[in-house]
């Protein structure tokens, strides 16, 4: 059956719809306003053209920010009520965005979706919450599949891009952190076409009942090298200057994709974070 994105007006969800659209896989786009297959406030109780029996539903729904009534409200009650909804229908598939995040401050070694949860920001506890209630849920025999992503930072839509823009709007140098070794921090990324690639290789409906995955491309990136792939792809106008890196500050922050690689294949680059902010360019032209 059908796959529906949730949140297709979202930085995340446009990228997976204009992905989708060029495959013509069939995917249906939901939002609350604008242009979308679906116009849908977000009210269970109107729900029918949402939850398709036998379909998989994709859920990029999310708050991102600090106010607790928001997060609970969008990141937690609303899945609860979704998986409610998507069980009575009779959806066969909830896939649902988690993220990074859920591992706190934990770095160097690569994480695995065994690593003990820890998060320190208010969006990475709601986020460890609604896994706690997938997980619960899942143990219903009338729950659907349900596959949890752990997404990383995705190119294009993470904080180092919106702070590159930021400052080539106010016309100043963007600091980029380094150590004493001459490195700068190290993140496991994502391109918007892999990250498109990888959902898609996990949306078929599975006998698992609940699955966690990490969502990163399995080659991690420096912030540099990133800086100058925006530069030559997305942002042209970006200057930069190398700062002391605050004490504390966390080198390498990577995850670990034997998981997901044993279900989606990935190709290698010789040069991530240009390979990366490459397909920004691509996906914004689509």
């Amino acid at each position: 059956m059908g796959v529906t994105v949730l949140g297709a007006n979202g930085k995340i969800g446009r990228n997976l719809m204009a992905c989708a659209r060029v495959a013509q896989l069939g995917w249906r786009a939901q939002a609350r306003t604008g242009q979308a297959d679906i116009i849908w406030s977000g009210d269970m109780a109107q729900s029918s053209a949402v939850f398709e029996r036998g379909g998989t539903i994709i859920n990029m729904i999310g708050h991102t920010g600090t106010d607790a009534a928001l997060l609970h409200d969008v990141n937690v009650r609303f899945v609860e009520d979704m998986l409610v909804q998507a069980a009575s229908a009779g959806v066969a598939h909830v896939i649902l965005a988690s993220t990074a995040a859920v591992y706190g401050n934990a770095g160097l070694a690569p994480l695995d979706e065994e690593t003990s949860l820890h998060p320190t920001s208010p969006y990475g506890r709601s986020k460890a919450m609604i896994e706690d209630v997938a997980r619960n849920f899942a143990a219903n025999p009338h729950s659907p599949a349900i596959t949890i992503l752990r997404i990383g930072n995705v190119a294009g839509c993470d904080a180092l891009m919106a702070a590159a823009q930021h400052h080539v709007a106010v016309k100043t140098a963007m600091p980029l952190h380094y150590f004493a070794n001459g490195a700068t921090l190290q993140r496991s990324y994502i391109g918007p076409r892999d990250l498109f690639r990888a959902i898609k290789g996990l949306a078929t409906p599975h006998a698992d009942g609940l699955r966690v995955f990490n969502v990163v491309h399995p080659q991690p990136v420096g912030l540099d090298g990133l800086l100058a792939g925006y530069r030559a792809h997305v942002v042209p106008a970006r200057e930069w200057v190398r700062t002391p890196a605050p004490t504390g500050t966390i080198p390498s922050v990577t995850l670990c994709t034997r998981r997901l690689q044993s279900q989606v294949t990935f190709e290698h680059f010789e040069n991530p974070a240009d390979a990366f902010t490459a397909q920004v360019a691509e996906v914004l032209s689509l």
